[in-house]
């Protein structure tokens, strides 16, 4: 059976079944139903109702966050890796170029380390480690041939075609590309490397290793943005053949940028999830930020495909899209929750009351694809997976406001306005993450000499056809 073209990664481990001691937190944010309430023993026999708020020995309802808070909070996609459609050989094409005894190394390993890239890529399934070590040994290589090819253009003749395959990791359907462009394996192994690490990041999500998937966002994240500010575009400028609607979406710099944007959104859902597993009482302004902040960065993702690559943008499978609108809303949601238990923390309690009225409504269905809220989840299978944990985050939203609103009626007789003041409600998010910068390792050209007479097809038009097929876009 095929896999589906939408795959919804969420951590299956609660806080119950971590490494980490499990905790129980005291709620420190308001009086569980059917407290009675007693003065404390003091000197002046006076208790505030911040005191009243405090108190750790009530036995109210629990009103910690759930579960299910931190497993919709890091829910992402996971991507496949390229695929090669061919192998080469690159010892074969340079037979006659490539005799001196350094290069003639470098094309056997060459042939020996793509074909293990080829291998790890094509597994029935997947190694995110095998797919990063082998993309990483063959960058230099590829790397040092296109080098030498571009120093020595007219020496660059070959035997036989050099014809690379690629299929998208990111596309639903995803068709094979072909080009004679060697910078095109290069930007493909990269781009091997980078999906690669983004595999690497959801199997560790899986796990509750969120800040080592963290990490590996960040990687994922770096990667495609060097793919986007560096190769890129020198590649697709300078080739005037270069056609990038007839190459893998992740070859367009748009794209790249995008995807990013995209890896960057994901690591801070990462970060949020290490805050919320861990013990004590979370930094509950910060999640806020954190939460508005991942919303932010993935409205910017989907308004750059629009504008800048919408021809890619059409070949990702439209639930794809369900998905990130889903988690749009859902993070805008948790980020109102948040930032209510903040101020319920502070003793603004009609702010707090208000705010979660708030939270409550942006987590409900959307009724049509234009109205406020999250899609349906019941209505499509492939999101079915998050369906309990939706109700449960509801159920406890519900249950918190009813113990706010009683007890602000009953102790604490605090305003709660119409609408949350914009002096209350935080308009921009915060985004903390981090790329991890990549480059490419230097590297220096391999001799590359043609026999007096061998392979004379014409004159020097031979090697500028060569360089058109590099499309190096060396300055």
């Amino acid at each position: 059976m095929d896999e589906p073209a939408v795959r919804i990664v969420c951590c299956q481990q609660s806080r119950d079944c971590t490494k980490k001691e499990q905790y129980k937190r005291a709620s420190v944010a308001c009086i569980g139903v059917g407290t009675k309430i007693q003065k404390q023993k003091s000197h002046t026999n006076i208790t505030t109702l911040k005191d009243i708020a405090s108190s750790k020995d009530h036995s109210g309802p629990n009103v910690d966050h759930p579960d299910s808070c931190i497993r919709l909070a890091c829910a992402v996609h996971r991507f496949k890796v390229p695929k090669m459609d061919r192998q080469v050989s690159f010892a074969k094409s340079f037979k006659t170029a490539g005799q001196a005894d350094k290069t003639r190394k470098l094309m056997l390993n060459a042939d020996d380390v793509r074909s293990r890239l080829y291998d790890a890529l094509n597994a029935e399934r997947t190694s995110s480690e095998r797919v990063i070590l082998e993309a990483k040994h063959f960058q230099p290589t590829i790397n040092t041939i296109l080098l030498s090819c571009k120093v020595q253009p007219e020496e660059a003749q070959l035997n036989e075609r050099l014809v690379f395959g690629w299929k998208s990791g990111i596309e639903e359907s995803p068709q094979s590309f072909k080009s004679e462009a060697i910078m095109y394996d290069l930007v493909m192994t990269i781009v091997s490397e980078g999906l690669g690490k983004v595999t690497s990041a959801t199997e560790n999500s899986v796990q509750g290793e969120f800040a080592a998937s963290s990490r590996d966002y960040a990687a994922a994240a770096g990667i495609f943005t060097f793919l986007a500010e560096d190769l890129l575009p020198k590649w697709i400028s300078k080739g005037s053949s270069v056609d990038e609607q007839q190459l893998p979406s992740e070859c367009h710099a748009a794209m790249a940028k995008a995807l990013a944007n995209l890896f960057m959104a994901n690591g801070q859902q990462m970060a949020i999830a290490t805050v919320l597993i861990k013990p004590g009482t979370p930094n509950y302004s910060l999640l806020g930020k954190l939460c508005l902040g991942v919303s932010d960065q993935l409205e910017e993702f989907v308004s750059q495909l629009r504008h800048d690559a919408f021809v890619q943008m059409s070949r990702m499978d439209k639930e794809f899209f369900t998905l990130t609108t889903f988690q749009i809303n859902v993070q805008k949601s948790l980020s109102l929750y948040f930032q209510a238990r903040a101020f319920w923390d502070a003793c603004e309690y009609g702010i707090a009351i208000a705010l979660m009225s708030e939270a409550s409504v942006a987590l409900r269905t959307r009724e049509s694809d234009a109205a406020p809220g999250i899609p349906d989840v019941a209505r499509n299978s492939i999101f079915k997976v998050m369906q309990k944990d939706l109700d449960d985050l509801r159920q406890h939203m519900a249950l918190l406001l009813r113990t706010w609103k009683k007890d602000n009626s009953s102790v604490f007789f605090d305003t709660v306005p119409q609408r949350v003041p914009s002096s209350k409600k935080l308009q921009e998010g915060f985004k903390m993450m981090k790329k991890t910068d990549f480059k490419l390792d230097e590297v220096e050209p391999v001799l590359l000499k043609l026999p007096q007479g061998a392979l004379l097809r014409s004159d020097s038009d031979l090697a500028r056809e060569l360089q058109e097929r590099l499309n190096c876009g060396d300055e």
